[in-house]
């Protein structure tokens, strides 16, 4: 197995629309290529099969992006995506490692931000010991959906969640259908940590009924009965996490203005102005060349 294999990959559901650019800086400032900039897109076989090979769009200076259309993306797999060009006379090269995978209606209606939160959670799950390429032992199983589809279900449960654990009550949405949508340019690392959490209690619903072990002269099972419970532990020390983020966020939108602790502890104790949200979680997918 290369070592490309291991390589983290951009990911593209199956009969998905994606974008990918590149973007060349000279001298500090965005600046052109010396010629047109070429994309070939090469699914990962022996030998390797070109799907697409075709001069990239070139919207402003230094900028150049391709898009691969639902044809293009309809088998899954591996795949490189291959940036060719010549800057001061010296020819470049700029790979991209794709993976084509399930078609994921639910993911691909997402905004490019929400798709960010799907990604960092994602990165949580994708280098555990049971799956020979990614993800929990539930991949393994023909039964089984657990990928970024599952996790843009759960991330709609978990907005939901953020709305109504508590006071104020919220209105917030994926799409800003029916109300606001979720800010996840301020509020991202919590929605992060919310879907965290879904995914977390999903594989322990999912856990539940794995059988227990039966061995001897016929057929033997692994016992895993007791990833229910290893689960669980993480689950509490991530709803703790949660529960922080959580109190801050909603006295950010009670509006009363910032919390103020007094030395009695005063009505919101240990709610502070310092506990501030991370930044946005979107994980653009454009890459910057300097010259």
């Amino acid at each position: 197995m290369s070592a490309e294999e291991y390589t983290d990959r951009a990911y593209v559901s199956r009969y998905g629309a994606a974008e990918f650019g590149l973007q060349v800086m000279r001298q500090g400032s965005p600046g052109d290529a010396d010629g047109p900039v070429t994309v070939t897109l090469l699914q990962e076989a022996e030998p390797p099969v070109e799907v697409l090979s075709r001069e990239a769009d070139h919207p402003s200076p230094g900028v150049y992006s391709v898009r691969l259309t639902s044809k293009e993306t309809a088998t899954p797999g591996p795949y490189v995506l291959v940036w060719a060009y010549t800057v001061g006379g010296v020819e470049e090269e700029w790979r991209v490692w794709l993976e084509v995978g399930k078609s994921a209606p639910a993911y691909d209606v997402l905004s490019d931000e929400m798709k960010g939160v799907i990604e960092t959670t994602w990165n949580r799950f994708s280098d555990l010991f049971d799956f020979a390429t990614e993800g929990p032992h539930l991949q393994t199983y023909i039964q089984s959906n657990f990928g970024r589809n599952r996790l843009a279900q759960l991330l709609r449960i978990a907005v939901g969640r953020l709305n109504t654990v508590a006071q104020p009550y919220q209105t917030y949405t994926l799409d800003g259908d029916g109300g606001a949508t979720f800010p996840v340019a301020k509020w991202g690392s919590l929605l992060e940590s919310a879907l965290y959490v879904e995914c977390l209690k999903h594989l322990m619903r999912s856990y539940v009924e794995q059988p227990e072990v039966q061995s001897g002269s016929g057929v033997s099972r692994l016992d895993r009965r007791d990833y229910l419970d290893r689960w669980g532990v993480i689950l509490q020390g991530e709803e703790q996490v949660l529960k922080q983020q959580l109190d801050t966020f909603k006295i950010a939108h009670m509006g009363l203005g910032t919390a103020r602790v007094l030395v009695s502890g005063g009505a919101y104790g240990r709610w502070g102005p310092t506990r501030l949200p991370l930044s946005e979680a979107a994980r653009p997918r454009w890459l910057t060349r300097f010259y």
